[in-house]
């Protein structure tokens, strides 16, 4: 889900960029996995002396559990609870405003050199999110506890944003299975996304690099949670963007939009 907003982010337009007729941004933009890279983020599980876990994964999403069902904040509207599920392996339950929308597991294999990830649950319009994940582990540590570099994904939910201009000056962003959306003004102005899934306290601020070139800086609470760069294509045919933590700059990922 995070992904999916920090893709809405990147196509605010400035002011200067006349209507959808004209402008090459407007239209509807789904993910092309295969031309993307978007493996080599980390995430790192430290033991606290007092018992709890912190995880952390270079960005503003950072937070403290302990494997014991009980449910602990993530995001200002999430939280999470984990339950051991054998000795390698925990199911989480992924709780917003007090309900469940995702269930989620990790196994790592009986070396201890990587970890298997799976969450699922359905979308707002109920389609089904099936998303796997493996990472390796490059850090030290024993069973969660350690740093860990994510080496494949699989998404199941397709990855799609509309974009359209209501009015002049002003962009609205769809994503139609998460209901999703962001409007606002196109002069740098924060945007509060909403949405019946959309995690709270984030914003969007964007910086008009050029005509096809945008930067924008995603913050959670008003502390920097990521960063990324989008290029439009000579054709207009293809959105590129390339992300990073705020906290991680040389863990880039890059994620290839072709337009429908």
């Amino acid at each position: 889900m995070k992904r999916l907003l920090l893709v809405c982010a990147l196509v605010l337009l400035p002011s200067s960029m006349a209507g959808a007729a004209e402008n090459p941004w407007a239209g509807t933009w789904k993910l092309d996995l295969a031309r993307s890279h978007v493996v080599g983020d980390t995430m790192t599980y430290t033991q606290r002396p007092d018992g709890l876990i912190h995880f952390s994964d270079g960005s503003a999403y950072e937070f403290d559990f302990r494997v014991d069902g009980k449910d602990y904040k993530t995001y200002p509207n999430r939280t999470v609870a984990w339950t051991a599920d054998g000795d390698r392996a925990w199911k989480i339950v992924t709780k917003q405003d007090g309900v469940a929308i995702f269930d989620g597991r990790r196994e790592i294999s009986a070396d201890g050199k990587t970890m298997a990830i799976t969450l699922s649950g359905k979308a707002p319009d109920g389609s089904p999110i099936k998303n796997d994940f493996t990472y390796a582990r490059v850090g030290g540590g024993k069973g969660l506890i350690g740093k860990w570099r994510s080496t494949k994904a699989d998404f199941s939910a397709p990855d799609v944003v509309v974009i359209s201009f209501p009015a002049p000056g002003t962009i609205r962003l769809e994503a139609p299975i998460f209901k999703y959306v962001a409007e606002g003004k196109t002069d740098g102005t924060p945007i509060t996304p909403a949405g019946p899934m959309t995690p709270g306290g984030f914003t969007i601020g964007i910086r008009v690099v050029s005509p096809t070139k945008l930067s924008y800086a995603y913050k959670m609470n008003g502390k920097p949670d990521s960063y990324s760069a989008v290029t439009l294509s000579a054709d207009g045919k293809t959105m590129t963007e390339v992300s990073w933590p705020a906290g991680a700059p040389a863990e880039k990922t890059t994620w290839v939009y072709a337009k429908q």
